[in-house]
């Protein structure tokens, strides 16, 4: 390895890529560009796999696909994604995938290579600096921070701020950009930082003082009859853990939202299934039960979406508790009886320890309860399941691996996916599910499978999402990952067409195009099937393959997603 660069002479370039490999940053997706030249020659010719020391590089399509795979990686690892493009274009074209990181809370590095410090000013090509297009601008809204570090300033500092704001109170993305000397320089004074940064990322709040106060422990004792409902900003494996030990010690239904599927296994005796748009029956009506005292909001993302248009059933009589680990987050977008700031585990952990007694005796209350619960059925019939989309659920479902992992796209399909397929673990069903971008799940669904390599994972896309990010299928035949990608070819923007029936046809309509014929122009093997009997022969030999795989599924447009409480909500919001 005569070209590996040794500690003692690396550049700022190598040394922030060994600082990410150290806090298990395995891999980062990126663009190549002269910009980032001083990263790219960490990876020399001779070491085909690049320096142990350093993550692995994945070449994408494009860098909107490096972001959007960056936060797919994300949502499985349990370290961060990096996303490593140049400054000016390179960046801009992340915008949507760091924006959708940032809604979504999960902690994704953007980190871009600029121009020399010394050549701002002077209208170089692609300056992205202060005297150019000033991308830190850009990005401050929809980042934790933005950092620009220029020639003189401390790499190792700003560095180390970057990293600790991506796990801080609130996750998500941060914006780091660095110049070209800075990168190229040499300097056998910067520090080691990992230690630092991943002390901060252990915290785990709880306000004990609150949880003790007269309120709560009033809620806790006159609300034997409540209902935890779940969200987003608490889906972690030790949240799922802890959800599912104090719900069984007490005997606690659970809903979770969209956003949170999977965090509370679905098929639980105490799971009521998905509250908000693509709901369960069974949750819905759960909150709407005449017997409901309470609920706790947990890690609840207070969304459109997931509250089901800011339902008054989440304010039943008895109050509601919020907890959340950024107090500013409390009591935000509704009323609640009591804001408790706290990690979500770490608070049922605290809740089991000081009101074990009260919850304990509530049980013999609550089952009786809950029972007749789960007597209401989970899913809305499917209808004629030789002709609709949501008939393929669970013929795919029946042939997943258990550990698999699915990335669900915006669009008609994920209503289907979202309310009839069954999670059982909170990174096995990704979805972007506030800010919502259209052909997410593809690349999403990549990254997933550079965190997790030796798990099935399955994109659940449609011909409009493969319209904005079908290209990344290149990658996936790159890098030959287990990926099965089943696009929905309605020939229409469907989830648009309910809403524009009677306008022109080609607002909403696409030309029926040939995705198997794209897939195989990349060398992935591909089916068209037009009815789920026609894919049951096959489906069993195509789960089994560890290569890229594409099933075209032809189907119509017309059939009403499962939204009929959600829908109801929105003719009363006639601004929504």
């Amino acid at each position: 390895m005569a070209n590996h660069i040794s500690k003692r002479n690396e550049t700022g370039a190598a040394w922030i890529l060994r600082q990410l490999k150290q806090l298990d940053a395995s891999h980062l997706f990126m663009v190549p560009g002269k910009l980032i030249n001083a990263f790219m020659r960490c990876y020399p010719r001779d070491v085909q796999a690049g320096p142990d020391e350093f993550p692995v590089p994945i070449v994408t399509a494009c860098e909107t696909g490096a972001a959007y795979m960056a936060e797919g990686y994300a949502r499985v690892s349990s370290a961060f994604g990096v996303c490593l493009v140049i400054g000016g274009p390179g960046v801009t074209n992340t915008l949507t995938g760091i924006a959708s990181a940032y809604t979504d809370n999960f902690p994704v590095l953007l980190l871009a290579g600029q121009i020399a410090s010394g050549m701002e000013m002077r209208n170089v090509l692609q300056d992205s600096t202060q005297s150019g297009i000033n991308q830190r601008d850009i990005f401050a809204p929809v980042t934790r921070a933005a950092y620009e570090v220029k020639e003189g300033q401390p790499l190792s500092l700003f560095l180390r701020e970057s990293l600790r704001a991506l796990k801080g109170a609130e996750r998500g993305p941060v914006y780091l950009g660095v110049s070209k000397e800075v990168l190229t320089s040499v300097d056998a004074c910067r520090g080691e930082i990992t230690d630092s940064v991943s002390d901060s990322w252990q915290r785990k709040p709880v306000d004990l003082i609150k949880m003790r106060s007269s309120a709560f422990e009033t809620f806790i004792a006159n609300n034997q009859r409540c209902i935890i409902l779940a969200g987003l900003r608490g889906k972690t494996p030790e949240t799922s853990k802890a959800l599912i030990d104090f719900a069984e010690a007490y005997g606690f239904p659970v809903a979770t939202t969209l956003s949170a599927k999977g965090l509370f296994p679905e098929d639980h005796p105490l799971a009521l299934g998905v509250y908000g748009y693509s709901g369960h029956l069974r949750a819905i009506e759960a909150l709407k039960d005449g017997e409901l005292d309470g609920v706790i909001l947990l890690g609840m993302d207070m969304t459109q979406w997931s509250t089901m248009i800011w339902s008054p059933d989440l304010q039943p009589p008895g109050g509601v508790i919020q907890v959340d680990i950024n107090a500013d987050y409390l009591g935000k977008f509704m009323d609640v009886t009591c804001g408790v700031v706290a990690d979500s585990s770490a608070f049922l952990d605290a809740l089991s320890e000081y009101y074990h007694p009260i919850l304990a005796e509530g049980r013999n209350v609550r089952e009786p309860w809950v029972q007749r619960l789960m007597t209401t059925s989970r899913c809305m019939p499917i209808g004629d399941e030789s002709r609709h989309p949501a008939s393929y659920v669970g013929l795919l479902q029946t042939h997943f691996p258990d550990n698999g992992i699915v990335s669900v796209d915006s669009g008609a399909h994920r209503s289907f996916f979202g309310h009839y397929w069954v999670s059982r673990t909170p990174d096995a069903y990704l979805s972007a599910t506030t800010l919502g971008p259209m052909g997410w799940s593809i690349p999403a669904g990549i990254g997933a499978s550079f965190a997790a390599p030796d798990r099935k994972c399955m994109v659940i896309t449609g011909d409009g999402c493969m319209l904005m990010q079908g290209m990344e299928l290149a990658t996936a035949a790159k890098y030959q990952r287990n990926v099965l990608f089943v696009v929905f070819n309605n020939a229409s923007y469907a989830a648009s067409y309910f809403n524009n029936k009677e306008n022109q046809a080609d607002l909403t309509d696409i030309p029926d195009y040939d995705w198997c014929l794209l897939a195989k122009s990349f060398g992935i093997e591909a089916i068209s099937v037009q009815s789920p009997e026609e894919l049951e022969g096959m489906i069993a030999d195509i789960m089994r393959k560890q290569t890229p795989f594409l099933i075209e599924v032809k189907c119509d447009n017309y059939h009403a997603t499962p939204n009929t409480e959600y829908n109801r909500r929105v003719k009363a919001h006639p601004l929504i």
